[in-house]
């Protein structure tokens, strides 16, 4: 019988030769469709070649059955994980395919305006250019995610908080990721920071057991980069700090993995970590038992460097060569490795060779090597420094844009402001592109008894709901501005007047639909008239001005054209 555990797996966890969630996703809730997506994302970096096509096939139909519903939170997600399948598989046949799924990304964030999201959107930019471009590339992008997920503070008041920790946290993941392609260690190492404490609360256990993995690769990676710089005291410490992490990582490791074996015996990550923080022999069985489960190439490098080291405290120099070269054949095939860590394995291998051929470079060779090494330590320098300058410029001008829009917003409604109002009219009545331009005034029937009966906080809140009516009724290409006090005016660029008034004559009864404990049974009486190309936007607005009176004097709640002979429909 099957158990409620595995009956809550994707198939392919549970054996079965394909993915079989679309069939299920109907008793499924969002949250548990993501966990799905999630794990099979997982089961993909550790299978074989048939397991990783079947996981591809699976999260592509959840994606597809996803879309059929419209935009959404879940597209999202789905296509986050569509596009980090294809990033990680680090294979250039996939790159037309990130491409168009990564705009389609970009599309949905922008759209909803979500800063999470906006932020993951850089971070795939980033991670799509170390890949498939040229890594200097991803610096803006990189520092852009930077600046805007390091300065989210907490969920919204109306947001489920481990659902914004588990999803920021991810976010962070990701960007961790980048910023060690790119061999940022410290902007990595406070994003990496960041990313456990959001976890730590309300993330799931396996959520927290990556954050901690990424840690150990971050501390591992670094400390290589270290060592080639000359600072050997500081990589020792980054030595003992990847292995302290990595025995919280194995604590979590067996119960989140559910397999029932030791980190040791599973992840070479961890057991690397434990080998290069005290290489001896004693590792040399657990190290090589590993090697089949180094799933990523940064993974085997490290693998490799920490059997080398053991080897050859156990005095079999000729063994270290065997167990590096292999590795380092791999990389010039093509085989994706970070920089930072494939300049590692070159050094460890002409280390090694030296010791098992009993000599020592040249002095001269030695030469080169030193000013090589600092040649390349004042270029990560200047990609350190290029990163926070990107992040700081893209943080002052995320407060500028906050800012300008601030000044062209009203602060109650949240609609254009007369001042935006005004510059808007005038760009469209000066573009023949616009014409013909339909320009409305829109004042509110009843308004004053609000004020008057009730509150001003009453009437604001009246405000509020109504300027939100009318902006969901109308067109998005249609600018609707609050004019002042209880006036609204609405710009309709390239729109006939018949049209004009049937479109502004639904939002109307829009209004008077609302209930009457929403709106108090206000209504509207509306002016509108075809603004003139290149005519004055003040004469226009006096027009529509002089319609909307017209309007009201006829009992408001109606349409009444500006023009001087009656319009159709108006």
């Amino acid at each position: 019988m099957t158990s409620t555990r595995t009956a809550a797996e994707c198939a392919l966890l549970r054996g079965a030769p394909e993915c079989e969630c679309t069939r299920d996703s109907a008793g499924l809730t969002e949250e548990q469709i993501v966990t799905r997506a999630l794990t099979k994302m997982r089961f993909e970096q550790r299978a074989d070649r048939a397991g990783k096509a079947a996981a591809r096939r699976g999260l592509d139909a959840m994606l597809d059955q996803a879309r059929a519903a419209g935009p959404s939170t879940l597209v999202s997600e789905l296509l986050r994980m569509s596009i980090m399948i294809r990033l990680l598989g680090e294979d250039e046949t996939d790159a037309d395919e990130v491409e168009a799924l990564l705009q389609e990304f970009i599309e949905l964030a922008e759209l909803d305006a979500d800063l999470r999201r906006l932020g993951e959107a850089a971070t795939l930019r980033a991670h799509r250019t170390t890949v498939f471009g040229h890594g200097e590339n991803a610096l803006a992008d990189a520092a852009s995610a930077f600046a805007i997920l390091t300065e989210i503070g907490g969920p919204a008041p109306d947001e489920d908080p481990a659902r914004w920790s588990r999803y920021l946290s991810r976010s962070l993941n990701g960007l961790v990721i980048v910023l060690l392609k790119l061999g940022s260690h410290e902007l990595a190492d406070e994003v990496s920071q960041r990313a456990v404490a959001v976890a730590e609360g309300t993330g799931s256990l396996m959520d927290r057991l990556v954050h901690q993995l990424n840690r150990v690769r971050l501390q591992l990676s670094w400390a290589l980069r270290l060592e080639r710089g000359g600072r050997d005291a500081a990589a020792t410490t980054r030595f003992a700090a990847a292995a302290h992490t990595a025995q919280s990582a194995a604590a979590l490791w067996t119960t989140a993995m559910r397999t029932g074996r030791p980190a040791t015996e599973e992840c070479s990550v961890i057991g690397a970590a434990y080998a290069l923080a005290q290489p001896g022999p004693h590792h040399l069985d657990m190290l090589v038992a590993l090697h089949p489960m180094a799933h990523f190439a940064e993974d085997r490098v490290v693998l490799a460097i920490a059997t080398a080291r053991c080897l050859l405290t156990a005095g079999h120099p000729d063994d270290a060569i065997a167990a590096l070269v292999p590795l380092q054949a791999e990389l010039r095939d093509g085989s994706p490795a970070g920089t930072v860590l494939a300049l590692a394995l070159h050094r460890e291998v002409a280390r090694v060779d030296h010791i098992a051929r009993g000599g020592t470079p040249s002095e001269t060779l030695q030469l080169y090597a030193a000013a090589l090494e600092s040649e390349l330590w004042a270029l990560h320098e200047a990609r350190h420094t290029a990163l926070r300058s990107h992040a700081e410029h893209h943080r002052l001008a995320r407060e500028h844009d906050s800012v300008a829009a601030q000044a062209l917003q009203d602060p109650l409604t949240g609609l254009p402001n007369r001042r935006a109002l005004d510059m808007w009219l005038a760009e469209v009545v000066a573009d023949p592109a616009g014409q013909p331009c339909a320009v409305a005034l829109i004042d509110l029937d009843g308004f004053k008894d609000v004020n008057d009966e009730r509150s001003h906080a009453a009437g604001d809140e009246v405000l509020r709901v109504i300027a939100e009516s009318l902006r969901s009724t109308l067109r998005a290409r249609d600018l609707v501005a609050r004019y002042g006090g209880d006036e609204f005016v609405v710009v309709m660029p390239a729109t006939p007047l018949p049209i004009a008034c049937a479109a502004l004559g639904r939002a109307a009864a829009a209004v008077a639909a609302l209930p009457f404990e929403v709106a108090a049974g206000v209504t509207t009486s509306i002016g509108v008239v075809r603004a003139p190309l290149d005519g004055e936007p003040a004469a226009a607005l006096a027009a529509a001005d002089a319609a909307m009176y017209r309007a009201k004097h006829a009992g408001g709640n109606r349409v009444v054209s500006g023009a001087a002979v009656p319009v159709a429909g108006c």
